[in-house]
């Protein structure tokens, strides 16, 4: 019996600790890069929800726009990743070089999703297909 109520007791704390790490914050609680990101693209108005995700030392920023826009942002409030679902993601938040690559070889479709990953750049489009980019903006394959 002591051994079930002292696994119990584990779960319930291990559980709670899980729920520690992903809180709703305010707009003005967020890294003053991520409130200039959103000014210059959105508006204020247009955010529904902000959720912080703590990591032990680090955290990231999830923003879930009333559009059903969602946009990740690094502990220092830098891009990570903006999906858009079924409408473009906004002119320039995707670089001019990749932009200009899927206006080339896609001219009737556009950028719903753009990711940053510290290796490569990726861009979904909306017709499903995955484009890859280096750092740089230049293609380098479909995934």
């Amino acid at each position: 019996m002591k051994k079930i109520l002292a696994v119990l007791a584990t779960i319930t704390l291990t559980m709670t600790a899980c729920a520690d790490h992903n809180h709703l914050i305010e707009y003005s609680e967020l890294p003053v890069q991520a409130q200039a990101f959103i000014q210059k693209y959105f508006n204020i108005s247009d955010v529904a929800v902000i959720q912080v995700e703590d990591f032990g030392r680090s955290r990231e920023y999830d923003i879930r726009l009333k559009n059903g826009t969602e946009i990740d942002f690094d502990y220092q409030g830098n891009l990570k990743s903006i999906n858009c679902e079924v409408s473009p993601v906004p002119e320039g938040i995707v670089p001019e070089l990749i932009t200009s690559y899927v206006k080339l070889h896609y001219p009737q479709h556009f950028i719903v999703e753009y990711t940053i990953n510290y290796r490569r750049l990726e861009v979904e489009l909306s017709n499903g297909i995955d484009l890859i980019f280096d750092l740089e903006g230049h293609f380098v394959g479909v995934d």
